[in-house]
């Protein structure tokens, strides 16, 4: 069966599910792009991308949370999300050259921080942990929806 059949199929809240997933590859998507072109000028965007990939990353443990309770998390701290996944082990084992909990530990707000980070006098962020764990994460939640829902994201129209 093709993936619109077996999406369609689905009940409403494992396709919330499946949408947090592909909301979340959309803002990763964005993310990769720190330059735009704005008539012959080029400015950077590199607040934008930081936030989207953090965004990203939230997204990717909600729908991980949604697969394995059937309700809808709130909040934005990466820390209790991650939790909350049951997926701390796989992603530790993926991101063997970061120092994790550390560096989980100065990001956990970061999404909201960094929305609003023209009110604060720190702007400093590990941008290869976050990258890195937006990827781990992706990857993990695109399995599981392969596993959970025999759903191929690959042929979905993200």
């Amino acid at each position: 069966m093709d993936f619109e059949t077996i999406f369609n199929n689905l009940d409403n809240i494992d396709k919330k599910s499946i949408n947090a997933y592909r909301s979340a590859r959309q803002f990763k998507n964005i993310a990769t792009y720190p330059l735009v072109s704005i008539g012959d000028k080029v400015a950077p965007v590199l607040v934008a991308c930081i936030v989207n990939k953090l965004l990203s990353c939230e997204l990717f443990l909600k729908s991980l949370i949604i697969m394995n309770t059937k309700e809808i998390p709130e909040g934005h701290h990466l820390i209790k999300l991650l939790e909350e996944s049951n997926i701390s082990s796989i992603v530790i084992n993926r991101m063997p050259d970061f120092e994790f909990e550390k560096e989980l530990e100065k990001i956990n707000n970061a999404f909201v921080n960094w929305r609003y980070i023209y009110e604060s006098d720190e702007s400093t962020i590990y941008n290869g942990f976050v990258n890195t764990l937006c990827e781990v994460l992706e990857e993990i939640t695109r399995e599981k929806i392969l596993e959970i829902y025999k759903l191929n994201m690959l042929q979905s129209f993200i």
